[in-house]
């Protein structure tokens, strides 16, 4: 099929209705040579690996050079409710840049390739998302009736997002010694508008050995670890997929380089929500009768029940992470607020709620724990 004008002159490659339904189902898509022109997705490493890695950005620039784009320290919002404190610390080894601070376009074209990245993909990645869950979804309509109906509309909810320049968050990453923490992208569950993460990683070249792995956790699925090579990208619902990074040592250049894009979602979904979370209780004691299999269903698709499950299901998947990724100053305050928060759950005066929490320990502890390695 002949492409059109606008098709050729985008960055990426068609993303395909297979894609979408492998997002929507299980909760990721992996997507390689993600970026059609390979020169191109050089140049966008090349000027990420060109800029200057900096402070914590709190002292004024001193001369222009200064004020160019530069890579801060990744700085982590942490609230501990134990003792009602809100900590800020910076993640060793990790260093961003937020690409809405350059929209003035003040770079003198050091970025210039990825200027272009950034802006096509506020013009266009969520509709090329949203074309692709329409012609995915509309196909299983045709093939199931009525049954299938419901199912594209749930199934096109989960990966729905909104265009436009503002509902989409772009960042630049690279990452020296660091590690990430299992946790998911939505700090606030169903009340923020991340749906989608797509990480590009644009590293020179990948060995085993580098470590830097992204590790996804379908709920009581296997653990999938994903291998950062170039010009691969790594899409999965913010909302409801836990997730770490493995400490990257090694790399070689300048170190492990990413960017990663936030996609919104629509309004649609947010209402969908909303009204979905309204009785997670009740919902999860009910299944509590129900096959495995329709409990671990409906947790995958409600995030804010897997919020209140994954910390206790993975508790020590969970401190591990702590450990790997935040050596030194906050380590005994996370650690300290991840047992609290154990405590608490293990405290929680409803005994119906308390058998859900021991049923699905109870299944975690009965798996077979599976690595998927991609």
């Amino acid at each position: 099929m002949e492409e059109s004008g606008e098709e050729k002159t985008m960055f990426w490659r068609p993303i395909e209705p297979s894609a979408v339904r492998l997002l929507s189902s299980e909760g990721y898509v992996v997507l390689d040579d993600f970026v059609r022109d390979e020169r191109v997705a050089k140049k966008m490493r090349d000027e990420l690996c060109s800029m200057a890695i900096g402070d914590d950005g709190e002292s004024e620039p001193s001369s222009l050079e200064e004020s160019a784009p530069r890579l801060k320290p990744n700085r982590t919002h942490f609230t501990d409710a134990k003792n009602n404190a809100r900590y800020l610390f910076s993640k060793p080894g990790v260093f961003e840049y937020d690409m809405h601070m350059n929209m003035s376009g003040k770079d003198g074209g050091e970025m210039e390739t990825l200027d272009r990245f950034f802006e096509a993909s506020g013009k266009h990645l969520a509709n090329a998302f949203n074309e692709a869950a329409a012609k995915a979804f509309s196909e299983t309509e045709e093939e199931r009736g009525e049954e299938g109906k419901q199912e594209r509309q749930r199934a096109h909810n989960s990966v729905r997002v909104k265009p436009g320049d503002d509902n989409r968050t772009v960042k630049l990453q690279i990452n020296t010694c660091g590690a990430f923490p299992y946790h998911f992208d939505n700090p606030g569950g169903a009340h923020q508008n991340r749906k989608l993460t797509c990480i590009l990683y644009l590293n020179e070249a990948y060995e085993d050995k580098c470590g830097g792995e992204i590790v996804l956790v379908p709920f009581m699925g296997p653990f999938v670890t994903i291998r950062p090579t170039f010009n691969r990208l790594v899409v999965f619902q913010s909302e409801s997929m836990l997730h770490r990074v493995n400490k990257a040592v090694n790399f070689p250049g300048k170190g492990r380089a990413c960017l990663t894009i936030w996609l919104d979602g629509a309004e649609e979904n947010d209402n969908a929500s909303s009204e979905q979370n309204r009785n997670i209780r009740n919902d999860l004691v009910q299944l509590l009768s129900s096959p495995p299999e329709d409990l671990i269903s409906y947790i995958r698709q409600t995030p804010d029940a897997q919020r209140f499950l994954s910390r206790w299901t993975y508790r020590d998947e969970y401190e591990i992470s702590l450990l790997e990724s935040h050596p030194g100053k906050g380590l005994e305050h996370m650690l300290e607020a991840h047992e609290d928060a154990i405590r608490r759950q293990r405290k929680i005066k409803d005994e119906e709620l308390l058998r859900v929490l021991e049923r699905v320990r109870d299944m975690r502890r009965e798996e077979k724990m599976k690595i998927v390695r991609l």
